[in-house]
């Protein structure tokens, strides 16, 4: 009866599946921490935008909270990246921004936009 891989030998399968594990944890370490942040982000314009129709939220509260929360979250927004239109019944905020992601030997640049459109009341 023949032994196979008696001297040690390692499977090219293992170590490809090994390469790719590692790609994958890389991913997910560098990637994983900027799309909690992106969907935190989308979560508080989703909720300014709902609140839009009380009289204390005019627009430049508005841009003011989604300007302090994305310096919080790290994520490049500025005045010029941030649209309110507001209608006799309707609010819509689109937020546009690039997030650059750096995974040492390639950085991938992500385009992002936030929409919301809500009615008001």
């Amino acid at each position: 009866m023949k032994r196979r891989f008696e001297r040690g030998d390692v499977p090219v399968g293992c170590l490809v599946g090994l390469v790719v594990l590692g790609i994958v944890a890389l991913v997910a370490i560098k990637a994983g921490p900027v799309m909690v942040s992106v969907g935190e982000l989308d979560s508080t314009i989703s909720v300014l935008a709902d609140r839009a129709n009380r009289i204390d939220y005019n627009d430049k509260r508005i841009m003011r909270d989604i300007l302090d929360k994305a310096q919080e979250l790290d994520i490049p927004v500025t005045k010029k990246d941030v649209k309110i239109v507001r209608t006799r019944s309707r609010i819509k905020v689109t937020v546009k921004y690039t997030k650059e992601i750096d995974f040492g030997v390639y950085t991938y640049v992500w385009h992002k936009e936030h929409y919301e459109d809500r009615p008001l009341f």
